[in-house]
């Protein structure tokens, strides 16, 4: 086994340092052979047990949350997306998948989401190829919602891609609101709890 190997692959999930990543590698030659059987065959099976949305890419589990339509065909879109009494009128904007399911805990919005995938990278001189824009224009020039609302994090690369979403939906005419104060600067709705989630929607401007 090549440990350095194993550690560059954990240097790859998010916010996983090499300090973190080494700990992880540790940890696991430290824990009994059923345990890590059991993590490989989870990992192993999340491509086979896990779909993505059609409509707002969110990746959802097959089993539980593919939803049936009465000719007993399945739909590849999430319960949010293919359910009934959402305020089809209002699209919420996410970075990732983990922002979506925070917001969704909190109950306090009851439209439906767009997943971007990741957000305007500054450092590689405002690179946008891994961010779904034209995706978000097609959908939002089909479905013609009353209101776009960015919910990117409150960090610098996070405000740079607000504006070049609303560069992108300009044409279309739609309202396009954003966050308000509820969300501290630096801050992502990933560790963001519910009470401050809900002032950042009430204060949407």
């Amino acid at each position: 086994m090549n440990l350095e190997k194993l550690i560059e692959m954990f240097l790859k999930f998010p916010g996983v340092g090499p300090r973190q990543a080494r700990r992880f590698v540790y940890f696991l030659a430290g824990e009994n052979k059923g345990f890590v059987d059991s993590l490989s065959k989870l990992i192993a099976e999340i491509k086979s047990g896990m779909r993505q949305c059609e409509s707002c890419f969110h990746y959802f589990e097959q089993g539980n949350l593919e939803v049936s339509l009465p000719s007993g065909s399945k739909t590849s879109k999430c319960k949010i997306c293919a359910g009934i009494g959402r305020d089809v009128s209002l699209l919420m904007v996410v970075e990732k998948d983990v922002d979506l399911e925070n917001i969704e805990r909190t109950r306090v919005f009851n439209g439906r989401y767009f997943v971007l995938g990741g957000v305007v990278e500054l450092n590689g001189g405002g690179k946008t190829e891994n961010v779904r824009l034209k995706e978000l224009f097609e959908k939002v020039k089909k479905e013609k919602p009353r209101e776009v609302i960015l919910a990117t994090g409150a960090t610098t690369e996070g405000e740079s891609t607000n504006l070049y979403i609303k560069r992108l939906l300009e044409p279309l005419g739609v309202k396009i609101t954003k966050l308000g104060r509820g969300l501290s600067t630096g801050a992502e709705l990933e560790y963001s709890d519910s009470d401050t989630i809900e002032n950042a929607l009430e204060n949407r401007k």
